[in-house]
């Protein structure tokens, strides 16, 4: 009997981990470099594990609701 692959269930909480921590990087105001981070982290598991791929993925889904976009200021052009 062989033992099990460790190495799944240490991305899987390094995985978890990294979406903690994106979440309280979108709470502190920079939700965006969050998003990017996620990606980035989905780019790197998507092959090899993609379990772990998704658990970001629904993280970006969250983090996104967190994005604030700035609408244009209209208005505030001065006409002299």
């Amino acid at each position: 009997m062989t033992a099990p692959n460790p190495v799944p269930d240490e991305i899987g909480g390094l995985t978890r981990l990294l979406v903690l921590a994106l979440l309280a990087l979108a709470r502190a105001g920079a939700a965006d470099e969050a998003c990017r981070i996620a990606a980035r982290g989905w780019f790197l598991l998507r092959h090899q594990h993609p379990r772990e791929a998704e658990r970001l993925t629904a993280a970006l889904h969250t983090l996104t609701r967190e994005v604030r976009f700035d609408p244009p200021n209209q208005g505030e052009i001065g006409h002299e």
